[in-house]
């Protein structure tokens, strides 16, 4: 890539949302609510409409595992087209070598997640970091609490405790130089109570990389939060869009007007 996908805050005022689209075989998991839809379950026409309000990144978190993902450089490919930047996770975070790794790559994911390969492959982590780039990785901090100020870190899709720290895994991501993180308590997935900003704090600190605030979103202003209080510098969106609650453009917007967010900004 000619330029990097991740910035500080200070400079993406506009790009701070980024949708997520949950895929199998292929299709959304769950029928979008956004109106007009030919096709609810379309992966292209849902992203279409969320470019179509601005979005400029988009976080496809595939379901299926590696061996059942023939369709992702197709539809990778048709999604590039709507000119997000396009950021992939398969298989909760897995890779099962730099051939896979690459193959994606090529076919038009800007930045591939890692979270569970970075537990159990280290070295496929490594190799395809010094092949392609470590802007083009993405780090996933999935966890949960584990006592005031503790988190720690799961994989394959929160199931496997790594008996691992939040703040140690943020270190490492950091010190291989990814893109950036991802944080995400997977106790407040689901509740809309809000992200667990002191964990976005602790990955931001312990990373030193730019943190994509993830899980317990309820509102607005819980965004707003995260991109304020929370120290993050992107925040993640995904029911709240698909089911058509918010447009894109409306939670861009507010963002951009809310008082304590724009203080954030100095």
């Amino acid at each position: 890539m000619s330029r990097p996908v991740f910035h500080d805050q200070h400079s993406h005022v506009g790009d701070l949302v980024i949708p997520c689209i949950d895929v199998s075989r292929g299709r959304a998991t769950e029928p979008s609510g956004i109106p007009h839809l030919a096709d609810p379950t379309d992966v292209l026409a849902i992203a279409e409409a969320y470019a179509a309000g601005s979005a400029q990144k988009l976080f496809l978190d595939v379901f299926d595992s590696w061996d059942a993902v023939d369709y992702l450089p197709g539809l990778l490919r048709d999604l590039s087209t709507t000119g997000m930047n396009l950021l992939v996770s398969v298989g909760h975070g897995d890779i099962p070598s730099a051939v896979h790794a690459g193959g994606l790559l090529e076919a038009g994911a800007d930045v591939i997640s890692v979270s569970t390969a970075l537990i159990e492959k280290p070295d496929t982590v490594t190799r395809v970091a010094e092949g392609y780039g470590a802007h083009r990785l993405m780090g996933v901090v999935n966890c949960r609490s584990a006592g005031p100020g503790h988190w720690q870190v799961y994989v394959h899709d929160g199931e496997r405790s790594t008996g691992r720290g939040a703040a140690e895994v943020a270190r490492q991501f950091g010190e291989l130089g990814v893109a950036a993180v991802l944080a995400n308590n997977i106790d407040r997935e689901g509740t809309g109570v809000g992200f667990d900003l002191e964990l976005v704090r602790a990955v931001a600190t312990s990373s030193g990389l730019p943190v994509i605030a993830s899980g317990g979103c309820g509102g607005l202003d819980h965004l707003s939060e995260a991109l304020g209080a929370g120290h993050s510098a992107y925040v993640l969106v995904n029911a709240m869009i698909h089911r058509g609650t918010y447009t894109v453009r409306e939670i861009r917007d507010h963002l951009l007007t809310h008082s304590s967010f724009r203080t954030g900004l100095g």
